[in-house]
């Protein structure tokens, strides 16, 4: 576009004001009308001169045009998540005759993380990667630095554009992040025992733009049980309980499935499940389990010094789902309530589904009712390391009665004198009471003479306590000398 100068006074010059108006090639002709002003000079009239012509040569440029949003919403999202911040060199008028634009970009908060934009030609457009490096809010202002680059062509440079600003809102949650041990050692311990495993949530940024973790353990034997944890925040740790649940080796291996669970404010579904192994050691060994008769019935027994009255066998029986190999032997001991009841001896080092027997013997007359108190130990195998433990008494109830046996008391000489035939003696023979009258036997004789002359009636039944005669008949004449053999 042309601006035409005022009018020029002889002498002087004014400027034809030639404006590159539209970019584009500029190449034309100007065609200057050029008219003699006689300034109202009286008598004279203007005169149109000869007019000129100007070749001109040249092209015209645009600058860049930026063309970008002012806000970039990323929501919530993972650490790790990339958005595209469009930015366009919009064209003007002819792409071919505008310039690039060069773009460099800033942020206000370190948690984002921007890529470089090569540079932008007119009508196109190029992403600008902006990436969520770290947890936590988002919110940031992004500075654009723009430049209008000249491309190189002759008589231009490089112009400053005015920036851009661009707010972002968002935030960003880091998944779950487990931490916990490769292995785990029980040593020897007892059926039922249980070992903590301790699982960690361990915080990558900030606790509070973190996954919970979600732990679900299982075992590869029925050796072992297992009872999970439940949601373990960032920052915090939860125990999988692990039971012994089996005499027998531990040896096994838990396998771990950890999954990442959203955050419920977050509104994000929920990270990848990993899994993890855990090896288990050690052994377990089941108490001693005592089984006997309830009762021990003796029945009516002899008083007795030297031999065994009554004999309660012990088994040390297999504890369920148990292996004898993992399971204490027994001792036993045993007291009894009834004095006139002894124990002669318990049983020790019984082992798993073998038997021991306690021994009794009477030892006074009498009713032999009462209890045998069984004192228990579960004895812990060699090489184990674990201690003996005392097991809940046993109670065996005990019926019976012991009886002593007929004592005769009798004299040892019987002097007649001289007597008349059919003399009749009498020898007083008794039967002792040696404890107790009801619990002894009565006393049978049976009395026989070395001499004929002497005939002999014995005595009825003899109760204890009590004494009857034996009636000694001088039933012919002689000497009566004799030996009573009763």
């Amino acid at each position: 576009t042309l601006t035409n100068p005022a009018n020029i006074a002889a002498g002087a010059a004014r400027n034809l004001v030639v404006n590159a108006a539209t970019a584009g090639v500029l190449d034309a002709t100007l065609t200057l009308g050029l008219t003699s002003n006689a300034n109202n000079v009286a008598d004279l009239t203007n005169v149109t001169l000869a007019g000129k012509t100007i070749a001109v040569t040249g092209a015209a440029y645009d600058l860049a045009r930026p063309t970008v949003a002012s806000t970039l919403a990323l929501g919530n999202r993972r650490v790790g998540y990339a958005a595209n911040l469009n930015i366009a060199n919009t064209t003007l008028t002819s792409a071919t005759y505008q310039d690039s634009l060069d773009v460099t970009s800033a942020t206000s908060n370190a948690k984002l993380t921007l890529g470089s934009v090569a540079n932008i030609a007119a009508g196109v457009d190029r992403d600008l990667v902006v990436t969520a490096a770290a947890a936590g809010v988002l919110d940031a202002t992004l500075t654009l630095g723009l430049t209008s680059n000249a491309n190189g062509v002759t008589g231009l440079s490089n112009q400053a554009l005015a920036g851009k600003t661009v707010a972002v809102t968002g935030a960003a949650y880091d998944v779950a992040n487990a931490s916990v041990a490769s292995s785990l050692a029980f040593g020897g311990v007892r059926v039922g025992s249980t070992a903590n495993l301790a699982v960690t949530n361990a915080v990558r940024t900030l606790a509070a733009y973190q996954d919970d973790l979600g732990v679900t353990a299982t075992a590869g034997t029925t050796q072992l049980g297992v009872t999970n944890p439940s949601l373990i925040a960032a920052g915090a740790t939860r125990n999988v309980v692990v039971t012994a649940a089996k005499a027998g080796l531990l040896t096994d291996t838990l396998t771990l499935s950890l999954a990442s669970k959203a955050l419920a404010a977050s509104g994000l579904a929920d990270g990848a499940t990993t899994s993890q192994t855990v090896a288990v050691t050690g052994t377990a060994y089941d108490f001693a389990s005592a089984s006997h008769a309830a009762t021990l019935a003796l029945g009516n027994v002899r008083v007795t010094t030297n031999a065994t009255t009554g004999t309660l066998t012990v088994t040390n029986a297999l504890a369920t789902n148990g292996t004898a190999a993992y399971q204490d032997n027994l001792d036993v001991t045993a007291t009894s309530s009834n004095a006139r009841l002894s124990v002669l001896g318990g049983a020790t080092a019984i082992a798993a589904t073998a038997t021991g027997d306690v021994t009794v013997r009477a030892i006074t007359a009498g009713s032999l009712a009462g209890n045998l108190t069984l004192g228990l130990t579960s004895k812990a195998l060699t090489g184990s390391g674990l201690t003996d433990s005392a097991l809940a008494n046993g109670t065996v109830a005990v019926t019976g009665a012991a009886y002593d046996l007929a004592t005769a008391s009798v004299q040892s000489t019987l002097t007649l004198n001289n007597v008349r035939t059919g003399t009749l003696t009498n020898v007083s023979v008794g039967n002792t009471v040696t404890t107790s009258a009801a619990f002894q036997d009565s006393l049978d004789v049976a009395a026989t003479s070395s001499n004929a002359k002497l005939t002999l009636t014995n005595p009825a039944n003899i109760a204890a306590g009590a004494a009857r005669n034996l009636v000694v008949n001088a039933a012919t004449a002689g000497v009566l000398d004799a030996t009573l053999t009763l």
